[in-house]
């Protein structure tokens, strides 16, 4: 029996109301060479209803657990069924636009040793499609990386709803860690660039959401204190120099501090920025501080011309681009 290419993985929990366009944008794929393995994580919503809609399709495994396991045992489950050259990944809230798994193909069949491949994205809030996660022109490293490199997006701005790796390197790495919470992902990767060369696409071929962290006070970003123990133990994993070190954890408690005020955590906002080393004459630092005794009304604001301003920019100097996704997104039940 011939295996597949790819073998497509989505751990899914409480998402019933998004995992239908999740699904249907797998559907989608003008590339079929897959199989799928979508695993309900003990979710007690209509995850199952959603499940049987799609059941007749062929290479989709549908995993039930009965206990909420955690997205990593869900990933790692999938993994030890899986028969494709490259696994790759889809989250239960983002989607795929339909050439990803076929342009993924594409550029792995040109770049043999390449183990880690990655695309562009659109990011997606409020009902609205507010810019991509790097610019098409951005200078990215290829090739063979240190490992301490795919530590957050400072040198490849990814994240896993974009990225597929070779299967094998499993076999030398060992699986995502269930122990941690919130990057075992990353930490996963800092392993594979261990081995293998990177290589990306610079079009955006995914669709990730961001959810309001103002609006959903339980999501797994706000709990700083457990994040910031995992992406230690991610840079632990990569062991780069101590200046590297030094200039990741700045870079971190940095964005982390933006994410806090974005969403009117002015304390938690001085608490990140508080952490940053070398601080002196750091003009953002400073006026991040400053921002941070904002009032949240006029933050939200602020908040609202700013993706105002990054949707129109993006409208404006890809017009084109920007009619053909909202017109797919229309196909997938959701208008923008």
């Amino acid at each position: 029996m011939k295996k597949p290419f790819f073998s497509v993985i989505i751990p899914t929990y409480n998402r019933a109301n998004l995992l239908n366009q999740t699904l249907e944008s797998l559907k989608m794929q003008i590339f079929s060479d897959y199989e799928a393995f979508v695993i309900d994580d003990g979710s007690s919503d209509e995850t199952s209803e959603v499940f049987k809609k799609y059941s007749d399709n062929q290479n989709w495994n549908f995993i039930r657990l009965e206990k909420n396991k955690g997205q990593a045992y869900c990933r790692n489950l999938a993994i030890k069924q899986a028969n494709g050259k490259f696994l790759t990944f889809l989250d239960a809230d983002d989607v795929w636009l339909p050439g990803r798994l076929e342009k993924f193909y594409k550029l792995s069949i040109d770049n043999n040793d390449t183990g880690f491949i990655f695309s562009n994205g659109y990011i997606f809030q409020d009902n609205t499609i507010i810019g991509k996660f790097f610019r098409e022109n951005r200078k990215i490293p290829t090739g063979k990386l240190y490992p301490y490199m795919a530590i957050s997006n400072y040198w490849l701005p990814y994240v896993t709803t974009n990225v597929a790796f070779l299967k094998e390197a499993i076999a030398k790495i060992g699986y995502f860690r269930e122990d941690m919470s919130h990057l075992e992902d990353m930490e996963l990767y800092t392993k594979v660039l261990k081995y293998y060369k990177v290589d990306y696409i610079p079009e955006p071929l995914s669709v990730y959401r961001i959810h309001s962290l103002s609006k959903n006070p339980q999501s797994l970003t706000l709990k700083y204190e457990k994040g910031l123990e995992d992406f230690l133990i991610s840079l632990d994993t990569a062991n780069p120099p101590p200046e590297v070190s030094e200039t990741l954890k700045n870079y971190v408690y940095y964005n982390q501090a933006v994410i806090y005020l974005k969403n009117g955590f002015g304390e938690k906002t001085r608490e990140c920025i508080g952490k940053i080393g070398n601080k002196k004459n750091n003009y953002k630092t400073f006026l991040l501080y400053a921002f941070s005794f904002t009032p949240k009304f006029v933050l939200a604001i602020l908040r609202f011309f700013y993706k105002k301003y990054r949707t129109l920019k993006l409208k404006a100097f890809a017009p084109e681009e920007f009619g053909k996704t909202e017109k797919w997104f229309k196909e997938l039940g959701r208008e923008i």
